[in-house]
């Protein structure tokens, strides 16, 4: 079976359409973990309230007063019960081949990244997904010597947990994940893509949970300064 433990803040409407999406899965042996980061609005009602042909649990960091994303997908690791485990957002929804993709690709110590779409033509993202698509192939294990997104990535669970899940430490946005990949790499996890583990992302809903794209950036910025002081050791 697959986990999927998609992350959240203040998205109830966003995560309920996301949730919709996985109602039409190809393949239908998967469960959903919705990882709340204390979220103030309706989330747990609607999630409370929401009819799907699929196991739904949640999780919630009850932290109102500061960013919890690496807390709030701890959580959700340790309460999933899938032998592979993908990590989303409240903002990426699957294509209805998603589940099925990602379970097919799962190999020991590979961490999976999969292609992040956008309905947008403009959208920067095509090209980065090119170029990923060009560098690794498809689904080609490869050394990690790059620092990735975390979002729409799959990995067995042992791994996950055996790699130390997503350091606590980082209460920004960006952090976690970046120093994530900076020991996966030490710890000499590979790095594959796929492309048809697909998802949309969707742009629109940039900034209606209260973090603006100058926050975000600001926040990634000072969590930069805070990995190059912390992770020089594992250089």
């Amino acid at each position: 079976m697959l986990s999927v433990i998609i992350a959240t803040y203040n998205r109830s409407k966003v995560i309920k359409e996301n949730l919709e999406k996985f109602k039409q899965q190809t393949d239908k042996d998967f469960e959903v973990i919705v990882a709340i980061d204390g979220s103030t609005d309706d989330t747990i009602q609607m999630l409370g309230n929401f009819e799907s042909d699929f196991d739904i649990k949640w999780v919630n960091t009850e932290e109102t007063n500061k960013y919890c994303l690496a807390k709030a997908r701890n959580m959700g690791l340790v309460e999933c019960s899938g032998e592979a485990v993908v990590i989303l957002d409240d903002d990426s929804f699957p294509t209805p081949d998603f589940v099925m993709a990602h379970k097919k690709s799962v190999r020991q110590r590979v961490l999976t990244g999969g292609y992040r779409n956008s309905h947008d033509p403009d959208d920067p993202m095509h090209f980065k997904m090119r170029n990923l698509l060009n560098k690794y192939g498809n689904c080609t294990p490869h050394a990690i010597t790059e620092l990735l997104v975390e979002n729409n990535c799959c990995m067995l669970r042992k791994d996950w947990i055996g790699c130390g899940m997503f350091s606590e430490r980082f209460e920004g946005y960006g952090g976690c994940g970046q120093e994530f990949f900076h020991r996966l790499a030490y710890l000499g996890y590979g790095y594959q893509f796929n492309p048809n583990a697909m998802i949309y992302h969707h742009k629109e809903f940039e900034g209606d949970n209260g973090l603006t794209r100058e926050m975000k950036t600001e926040q990634a910025r000072e969590m930069s300064k805070m990995i190059n002081k912390h992770a020089w050791s594992y250089r």
